[in-house]
């Protein structure tokens, strides 16, 4: 699927590092140009440096979802520079780990604000200029604890099932012929939010043997997944619940 994307522009929220950076990686590889996007000034600058020193096409874009005119004010800025997507993934999240009798009110708000919230703006901040041009894709990375939650993740869980209802909604519900909403589930994916869970004594043990495959993803994993979505050749894929988590969900 070389090439297959030439033309296209893709902006990755969360983008910095981890998934959102391994789909925005994959999506250049392609021929598209991705809005790196994320609230960390120095890593942000620095990943989208680094595509560009490849001869790949990208840009940084800062902005904190956490603030509501954030959406907005990155769609205004996008549009100043010719450089409106047409793809958009929802990556940026936060994640919280809590059971549901120490659940923060911090942490619910925390959570609510950047994977609900911000999810509903950055969709009418962008969604809409997809279907005046007929073409869009809407990818939401959700997680395996939607379907199978651990104890730890009780808030996080219910927000991206939530999320992902969002995103159901509008792939029934939009009725354009080449815009698509799907959402792919990762697993246990080895990112840097991961690794202190899982250097705490016996804990990568016990998340293996919850994995057919017996090993734990790479964020790389996912990108394949999204380039299909964003291709001609998953054109077709609307409304789907892609998991990437080794049979995790099992």
């Amino acid at each position: 699927m070389a090439g297959s994307l030439s033309g296209r522009v893709a902006l990755v929220t969360g983008a910095a590092r981890g998934i959102g950076l391994a789909i925005a990686t994959r999506l250049t590889e392609a021929g598209a140009h991705a809005i790196i996007h994320d609230r960390d000034v120095v890593a942000t600058t620095a990943a989208a440096a680094d595509l560009r020193a490849r001869d790949l096409a990208a840009s940084p874009l800062i902005a904190d979802l956490a603030e509501v005119t954030a959406p907005s004010t990155m769609a205004a800025e996008l549009m100043a520079n010719g450089t409106e997507p047409d793809i958009l993934v929802l990556c940026a999240s936060v994640e919280t780990l809590e059971s549901w009798d120490a659940v923060s009110e911090a942490a619910m708000a925390a959570q609510t604000e950047i994977n609900l919230h911000a999810t509903l703006r950055l969709l009418q901040a962008f969604l809409p200029g997809m279907l005046a041009r007929g073409f869009g894709r809407i990818i939401a990375i959700g997680s395996v604890q939607e379907t199978r939650p651990n104890p730890t993740h009780f808030y996080y869980a219910a927000t991206k099932a939530a999320q992902t209802n969002m995103i159901l909604n509008l792939a029934r519900t939009l009725g354009v012929p080449d815009v698509t909403c799907n959402i792919i589930q990762p697993g246990a994916i080895l990112t840097d939010r991961n690794r202190a869970v899982l250097a705490q004594p016996g804990r990568e043990e016990q998340v293996l043997a919850r994995i057919p495959l017996g090993r734990l993803g790479r964020a790389e994993d996912c990108g394949g997944v999204a380039l299909l979505l964003c291709s001609p050749e998953g054109a077709y894929i609307n409304g789907a619940e892609i998991p990437v988590d080794g049979g995790m969900r099992l």
